[in-house]
């Protein structure tokens, strides 16, 4: 069967689904670091050309405040990077670059590189006496190594307005001024498939000294000077042959190794700078940060909620506290009908509800607030107000895609005693459990059953690092609906209309789009050396201006035991296949491990008609593991198959926070070859997604983000499946809910 064709989406693995604003990034007032405040007498934090704490292009042995997530742009007459860095755990820094710089041996005259540094602080700076904070550093340790450097820093505040640093470098920063070598020989950038750690380069050829100076002039102006071993070779010279045998061209030479630079610090936020590099080359560079500990409102901007109303005593309400109330047929619907209008005004939809004289269980859906606690606070609230003194026991059972995930047992009583008292009293009082799935005398809220849902909005998809493109992006409108039949059974539908863009259908490699939609899956698959295009030729699905189905599923959700729960998903999956998706996780409430298996069977989507395919045809399926380890990191191992036929195992650690935000990694490696997968080697990247209401200060369970990957490639590459389990139900479980127990009395 010859393959149809259309216009492509841009490659997922690559894109940012929906990309974090700059404006987002813009607008919370984070420090920098600990002393970028300008009521801080010490001097701020600089950001160098890397991305990272520094002086102009050489390291410090700062830390930025941990959880930061800075960004920075530098364009010079070398070069162009732009970096993302984040402070992993207090010692610990990690980076992830994106950098061009001019090359006579490329076909479009230009690199671009990615690369990725690390730095750990072995010690900090005392606060009295002489030791200095000391650092040790791998920069551009995985790929080509162009940037390639390792290097022990030291540095020392002389006085609230004087910083010095020393250090001993490697690679690049000893491309010149060398001392000699402590061990071997340094290799040469990666000329094969890339992607590898580049051990083999690690602490090996020259060592050369680098100093600096930074001084802060001004409460918000910073200038520094440093000496560098880093010739430019690369920028200025044989780029292929940098870090081998460093060379710089007569026509453009350094006129020496000093640096000078400034920063200014425009607010707690971003600063911006400038800088002269070997007394020739000029540059500007932005940097902003964001905490995502600290949100910009950090007490919100929702309404307060209603108060706890005190029982009255039994001798004012006899009838109320005898429980007789409950023989009356027509107690429980007024109550349910009052409970919930008023859980509705609290963005909560009252699925069902069981009352006894003395105990009273409602099961919510959780339409607003990222955090479950405060949607759980808010309900328990309004409990206290609705119900007949008799009833002492109260439940807040919390729903997903129509199936119980939790839920909280709380007596009445401590609801009406702790509700000006630290969230945490109420947190040791309550008991989370697992939900039943159905108790005795459970009824449904009338009118929740059946319920459709829509919206229409703006969507904005971009694609980064494209060596010819490296910013794609795609704007228009997209209306989604749901149509929940009964508890667990919904129909999901996207529809998409392009408004304008420079994502254009662009077909893989020097091939026409013709060319490319004229071949066979037996061509497609010999001509890209054995692998089948499952994601590499994601760019045929974008720039289509008709109107797109991305998603049209049927989809039921199940708990079979309290700790079990399914899933099983029909019809148009993702925008690149179709098919039929099935999964069961096991993952009780409080436990810190979950385990899950996946199995699917898909077909290719046609690249332009919705509801056509091209004759490829895969099942691919996963074990899974997922564990707490505590302070926020979530790690995952996923072990099967993948889209391209090609077996391996993901690992991921994803650090989460109680405001919504989350940023991981992940890796993943198969049985394809270095040579079969392509450049890269293997599958990686980062993570990030941003809660909204982090940013406006207003609940609301939206977020944006997406995924960062190294390169478009086909081997690694999983279901993009709307729903997965252990994401669907995490928020109401252990580790989730008490996180965010801080906002339960908001």
């Amino acid at each position: 069967m010859t393959p149809r064709r259309t216009r492509p989406t841009l490659h997922t693995r690559r894109l940012l689904a929906t990309a974090i604003p700059a404006a987002l990034l813009a607008l919370a007032p984070m420090n920098v670091a600990p002393t970028a405040a300008l009521a801080e007498p010490m001097i701020g934090t600089m950001m160098n050309r890397y991305g990272l704490p520094g002086l102009i292009d050489t390291p410090t042995a700062e830390m930025l405040p941990d959880a930061t997530l800075a960004a920075t742009v530098s364009v010079s007459q070398l070069d162009e990077r732009t970096g993302l860095t984040f402070q992993l755990i207090p010692r610990m820094s990690v980076a992830l670059r994106y950098g061009k710089f001019d090359s006579t041996e490329q076909r479009r005259g230009y690199i671009r590189d990615r690369s990725f540094d690390l730095r750990f602080q072995i010690l900090d700076e005392a606060e009295n006496g002489w030791r200095p904070a000391i650092a040790v550093g791998l920069q551009d340790a995985v790929g080509t190594g162009f940037y390639s450097a390792e290097y022990l820093v030291a540095t020392k505040t002389l006085n609230p307005r004087l910083r010095v640093t020393a250090g001993l470098g490697w690679g690049r920063l000893a491309s010149s001024g060398g001392l000699g070598s402590i061990i071997g020989d340094r290799p040469g950038p990666d000329e094969g498939t890339g992607g590898q750690l580049n051990a083999n380069q690690w602490f090996k050829g020259e060592v050369a000294p680098f100093a600096g100076v930074q001084w802060k002039a001004t409460d918000r102006l910073t200038l520094a000077a440093e000496y560098s071993g880093d010739d430019y070779a690369c920028e200025t010279g044989d780029a292929d042959n940098c870090a081998r045998r460093p060379w710089v061209s007569d026509d453009d030479p350094l006129k020496n190794n000093i640096n000078l630079g400034f920063a200014w610090q425009g607010g707690p936020a971003w600063q911006v700078g400038g800088y002269l590099l070997g007394g020739k080359h000029a540059g500007i560079q932005v940097s902003l940060a964001l905490n995502p500990k600290q949100s910009p409102y950090p007490s919100g901007l929702e309404k307060a909620p209603a108060p706890v109303r005190p029982r009255a005593a039994p001798a004012a309400d006899p009838e109320g506290w005898s429980g007789a109330w409950s023989a009356d047929p027509t107690a429980q619907p007024a109550i349910q009908r009052a409970l919930a209008d008023a859980l509705a005004k609290e963005g909560q939809t009252l699925e069902s509800m069981v009352l006894t004289a003395d105990r009273a269980e409602v099961r919510i859906r959780n339409n607003r607030y990222m955090q479950q606690a405060q949607a759980v606070g808010r309900t328990a609230r309004l409990m206290t107000r609705a119900l007949p003194p008799s009833v002492d026991t109260l439940v807040v059972t919390s729903v997903e895609d129509g199936i119980p995930t939790s839920s909280v047992v709380m007596r009445r009583a401590d609801v009406e005693r702790l509700e000006n008292t630290e969230a945490g009293q109420i947190a040791n009082a309550a008991v989370l459990t697992d939900a039943v799935a159905r108790p005795a005398g459970l009824v449904g809220t009338p009118g929740t059953l059946p319920r459709f849902q829509w919206s229409l909005r703006p969507y904005y998809s971009t694609g980064l690092f494209d060596p010819d493109e490296p910013f794609r992006y795609e704007v228009g409108a997209a209306l989604s609906s749901s149509y929940e039949l009964l508890p667990g059974l919904l129909v999901k539908g996207t529809l998409r209309q392009r408004l304008f863009g420079n994502a254009e259908q662009d077909a893989p490699g020097t091939m026409t789009v013709e060319e490319y939609e004229a071949m066979s899956v037996e061509e497609v698959t010999a001509q890209n050396g054995g692998v089948y295009r499952v994601r590499s030729d994601g760019r045929m699905y974008s720039g289509n201006d008709s109107p797109q189905v991305p998603e049209l599923t049927l989809n039921w959700y199940a708990r079979p035991t309290p700790t079990t729960y399914t899933r099983v998903t029909v019809g148009l999956l993702e925008r690149m296949y179709a098919g039929v998706s099935g999964e069961a996780l096991w993952k009780p409430v409080n436990s810190p491990l979950g385990l899950g298996v996946e199995i699917n069977r898909v077909r290719k989507r046609d690249f332009r008609d919705a509801f056509e395919f091209i004759d490829y045809e895969v099942t691919t399926g996963h074990v899974s593991a997922y564990y707490e380890f505590g302070n926020g990191f979530v790690g995952q191992v996923d072990a099967g198959r993948y889209l391209a036929g090609d077996n391996g195992a993901t690992l991921s650690l994803t650090r989460e926070f109680p405001s919504g935000w989350q940023v991981g990694a992940f890796v993943t490696k198969t049985n394809l070859s270095e040579e079969e997968f392509g450049e890269g080697s293997f599958d990686k990247g980062i993570t990030i997604r941003a809660p909204l209401a982090w940013a406006i200060g207003t609940p609301t369970k939206r977020t944006v983000g997406g995924t960062l990957g190294s390169l478009n490639r086909d081997g690694g590459q999983r279901l993009r499946v709307d729903g997965r389990l252990y994401d669907t139900v995490r928020d109401s479980h252990g580790t989730r809910m008490y996180d965010g127990w801080g906002k339960f009395w908001r």
